[in-house]
């Protein structure tokens, strides 16, 4: 069932415009599995949902059968938890029939359920990075912030043999970041970004906000996050499914009474997660490797 009511329908594009930065984050660091097919009723929220992240180079198509994606492997996809995010607020008062309070249905969106679901779509990223391993090998270690230089941010990720920077991304948080524009801007260089991870010879930069680690190499396909729109069962007053063409992420919109509290429900509705693949701590072998700092 689509949406019919016009204020609601143009809100929206609002609520995917303030996701939408975390979405390209999320599209940088390695795959995603965004759709607006919904899950059987049966699965609830926190089921285990499997997701192709491999350390391997060279996977096969999925085989249902064996449970593995590679011939003659015995590695399975990796798997997460996906979580139940519903952004709702309270639309009393509010014409979403007549549309005349489109501009409020907007803000409404736009800085609560749009925001609500980059905040919890970058606290899972943050999670799961934050929950590798740190590397206990030199080659996964990097100096203090204090003292480290713009030779020690371009030898990040040497020594790992395994290792293709220029497919791999370099996950920072907000204080890396500035750390790495001071010690590069003190040589004259300067950019955004992916031009500076370019420079290290990375494919690109994700800043996570929050994360607890420094930094972290993310290799190709040792990420991925999943979006899915819960079944809905219960009848509402108004629910649909909005896609974003740009992305494919999928996000349910509903309204209900509250007859509890004599108020009408406006509710983003989605299942978010992501799963990581990590190096070992010797790091040795293919996966996210977490920089630690070196004694």
């Amino acid at each position: 069932m689509a949406l019919t009511s016009p204020a609601l329908t143009l809100a929206v594009e609002a609520m995917f415009g303030n996701i939408k930065p975390t979405l390209d984050a999320l599209k940088k660091l390695g795959i995603t599995d965004f759709s607006s097919e919904k899950p059987s009723a049966e699965i609830k929220p926190g089921a285990t949902i499997k997701v192709p992240v491999s350390s391997v180079s060279a996977a096969s198509e999925y085989n249902a059968e064996t449970n593995h994606y590679r011939t003659g492997g015995t590695t399975d996809w990796a798997t997460l938890t996906a979580t139940h995010y519903l952004q709702g607020f309270d639309i009393t008062g509010v014409n979403i029939d007549q549309g005349v309070n489109a501009s409020r249905m907007k803000q409404l969106f736009t800085s609560r359920a749009g925001t609500g679901i980059a905040m919890a779509a970058q606290n899972a990223v943050k999670t799961a990075i934050d929950g590798v391993t740190a590397s206990t090998a030199a080659a996964g270690k990097i100096a203090a912030v204090a003292t480290i230089t713009m030779e020690g941010y371009m030898g990040i990720g040497e020594g790992l043999d395994w290792l293709d920077k220029a497919t791999s991304v370099l996950a920072v948080n907000g204080t890396e970041l500035a750390s790495i524009r001071a010690k590069f801007a003190a040589n004259h260089i300067v950019g955004t970004p992916t031009e500076l991870a370019q420079f290290m010879g990375f494919k690109d930069l994700v800043v996570i906000p929050g994360m607890t680690a420094r930094a972290a190499i993310v290799p190709a396909n040792s990420f991925g996050s999943i979006a899915r729109v819960p079944t809905i069962v219960s009848r509402y007053l108004e629910v649909g499914t909005e896609t974003d063409p740009d992305t494919g992420l999928s996000v349910g919109i509903v309204i209900a009474d509250d007859q509890d509290h004599n108020r009408l429900i406006a509710n983003a509705d989605i299942w978010f997660g992501c799963a990581v693949q990590g190096a070992p701590a010797s790091a040795n072998k293919a996966g996210i490797v977490k920089l630690g700092t070196a004694s």
